[in-house]
């Protein structure tokens, strides 16, 4: 297999025109752009300068726009790029489990990744979830990573949704989904003014609602 897979590069790289020194550090210079503009971001400044950008990728300002034909386009590649490192961070669980843990042993695990993920990519997914109302790609990669989520939160806590009839069951999945979604989560410490504990504090309670099944009179 693995020969083939060589021999099939191999094949492929015959086949692929040379790109000239010219193209090759245009496409450099473009990518450094992106990634500083993705940096910058990252960072904090939410609207970064074009000089600034410029001068985080090492190209002049005026190059900045050989590369993009205005500041929409540049905005656009670069929430495309981050919508692809951050789609698999957004469903990332970083402890293992096994369903027969305490309850509390598994919610622990998916809230303290989430709140991890959170604090690494809070800026950068905030400007994508912006760009992602008008550029369905983004938006079809934030979807992707829901469901994502909502297959790790069946299989986290199958016992419990068990409990349940199916319809109900779902009801209780979504609840769930919909208390660790980004949006979700930046309201609470962005708009709400929450700290990192309190953030912790309210997925945890959410999540225990979700799962708690109602007495008869209740339904």
């Amino acid at each position: 297999m693995i020969e083939q897979l060589v021999a099939g590069d191999e094949q492929a790289e015959a086949e692929t025109p040379p790109i000239d020194g010219r193209t090759a550090r245009r496409q450099r210079n473009r990518e450094a752009v992106i990634d500083a503009l993705i940096a910058l971001t990252a960072e904090g400044d939410s609207d970064p300068s074009v000089d600034a950008i410029a001068d985080r990728a090492g190209v002049s300002y005026r190059s900045v726009y050989r590369y993009f034909s205005d500041r929409s386009e540049m905005l656009d590649a670069a929430a495309d790029r981050a919508m692809q490192w951050i789609r698999p961070m957004l469903a990332e669980t970083l402890t293992p489990f096994d369903v027969n843990d305490e309850l509390d042993h598994r919610i622990d695990g998916i809230v303290d990744a989430r709140s991890e993920v959170y604090a690494q990519i809070a800026e950068v997914a905030r400007t994508a979830l912006r760009r992602s109302a008008t550029e369905p790609k983004i938006a079809e990669e934030f979807i992707d990573a829901r469901q994502i989520v909502c297959e790790q939160v069946r299989e986290r806590f199958a016992p419990e949704l068990a409990q349940f009839e199916e319809r109900e069951a779902e009801l209780r999945v979504t609840a769930i989904d919909q208390a660790l979604d980004f949006a979700s989560l930046d309201y609470v410490v962005n708009v709400r003014k929450h700290t990192r504990d309190e953030l912790e504090r309210f997925m945890r309670t959410q999540i225990r609602l979700a799962l708690t099944v109602p007495s008869p009179d209740e339904w």
